[in-house]
């Protein structure tokens, strides 16, 4: 039974990790688009990581399983989620001035 809980955690923490790698490549390449005077944006998928590392930690059997939260701290697109609360302020902000 512990063999199939942690071919699960693996193939969840694999997607979460494969998750995080695209979203970087989305930053880089906007990054990219912007310097270069390109108007196309690609956007991130914000929390797509942090469910599937919350499944893989769930089926994880091992000791060291806090540590599959390495996985989505390592996100960009969670950061954003950080500053969600930010942008929203500033926006309401500029609409009264």
């Amino acid at each position: 039974m512990n063999v199939i809980r942690y071919i699960v955690a693996i193939g969840c923490i694999l997607v979460a990790a494969y998750t995080v790698a695209l979203n970087w490549g989305c930053v880089i390449v906007s990054i990219r688009n912007k310097k270069r005077g390109i108007n196309r944006h690609h956007s991130v998928v914000p929390l797509g990581s942090a469910i599937f590392a919350a499944f893989a930690l769930i089926a994880y059997p091992g000791p060291q399983r806090y540590l599959l939260l390495l996985v989505p701290i390592m996100d960009i697109g969670n950061w954003l989620l950080l500053w969600l609360p930010v942008v929203f302020i500033r926006s309401l902000r500029d609409k009264k001035n």
